[in-house]
C-alpha cells in the first residue's frame, strides 16, 4: 500500500509534464477528433449570436461582461456537449489511445481528462482569459483534473478568500510552473497511476473538495465544468468547511 500513497518521483514528474503538454494540445490546437478550446468556444458563441457575433480580433467585439448572458448560455452548452462526449465510451476509448504514451494513466481516464481540459480552456477563453499563456493553462489544467480550487490558489500563492485573476496569476515566475505541474502530476499518479486506482475509480473521484460518485466521466465533467466556470469568472473562493 505504501507505494500507492507515495508515488514514484519519476512517474510524478512525467505525469506533470504529460498533463501540461496535454493541456496545451487540447486547449490551443485540439487533438484527434476534438478541436481546440478557442475554436470550439468561438464556434458555439457565433451560433448563439448570429449576425451580432464578432471575432476576438474584431475591434467591435464586446467584452465578456457585456456578453454575459450569451457567454453563460454558451458555457452551459459546452458543459452539456462535454458531458455527452465523456459519456460516449467508444469516443472516449478511441481518443484515449492518442494521449497515454509514456504515462501510466489509463486510456479512458486520459481521454476524459482531455475532454475536461478542453472544456476548462473554452470556459477560460470565454471569460476573458488568454489560454495561450502557460500560467492560464496551468490554472485551467489543475481545475480540469479535479484538484481543489483552494489548492490551485495556494499553488500560486493566492490567499483563500481572494478572487482569482489573470493578472495576478501572470506574476508567477515561469520556473514555478514546473513545481505546480509536478503537484498536478502527483495528483494524477496518486489517483489514477496504479492498478488499484484504475480498478477503484468507480468508488468516487475527488472533485474540487467534494466527492462525486462514478468514474471521471459525464457526471464529473458537469461538476468540473461548473466549478471551473465559477472560479474563472472571478467568484471569491472560500476555504472548505472541515469534514
Amino acid at each position: 500500500m505504501a507505494d500507492e500513497k507515495t508515488p514514484d518521483e519519476g512517474a510524478v514528474e512525467k505525469a506533470g509534464r504529460w498533463a501540461a503538454e496535454l493541456a496545451e494540445k487540447v486547449m490551443v490546437n485540439g487533438v484527434g477528433p476534438i478541436t481546440g478550446s478557442v475554436a470550439w468556444a468561438e464556434d458555439r458563441l457565433s451560433r448563439r449570436q448570429g449576425a451580432d457575433y464578432r471575432a476576438p480580433d474584431d475591434e467591435e467585439r464586446r467584452s465578456p461582461e457585456d456578453m454575459k448572458d450569451d457567454i453563460d448560455a454558451v458555457v452551459a452548452r459546452l458543459i452539456k456537449e462535454s458531458m455527452a462526449a465523456a459519456g460516449t465510451q467508444g469516443f472516449v476509448t478511441g481518443l484515449g489511445g492518442l494521449l497515454t504514451a509514456g504515462v501510466t494513466i489509463p486510456a479512458n481516464v486520459a481521454a476524459s481528462l482531455a475532454i475536461n481540459m478542453r472544456l476548462a480552456g473554452a470556459i477560460a477563453h470565454l471569460r476573458g482569459w488568454d489560454i495561450r499563456d502557460p500560467h492560464v493553462r496551468t490554472v485551467a489544467m489543475m481545475l480540469a483534473i479535479g484538484m481543489s480550487a483552494q489548492n490551485v490558489l495556494a499553488a500560486f500563492g493566492v490567499k483563500i478568500g481572494h478572487k482569482i485573476g489573470e493578472q495576478m496569476i501572470k506574476k508567477i515566475p515561469i520556473a514555478m510552473l514546473r513545481a505546480i505541474n509536478k503537484k498536478a502530476g502527483f495528483h494524477l499518479v496518486s489517483k489514477y497511476g496504479t492498478k488499484r486506482a484504475a480498478v477503484t475509480l468507480a468508488k468516487g473521484v475527488p472533485i474540487l473538495g467534494g466527492i462525486v460518485g462514478g468514474t471521471v466521466d459525464a457526471g464529473a465533467t458537469v461538476v468540473i465544468g461548473r466549478a471551473t466556470d465559477k472560479a474563472l469568472r472571478g467568484d471569491t473562493l472560500r476555504a472548505e468547511e472541515p469534514k
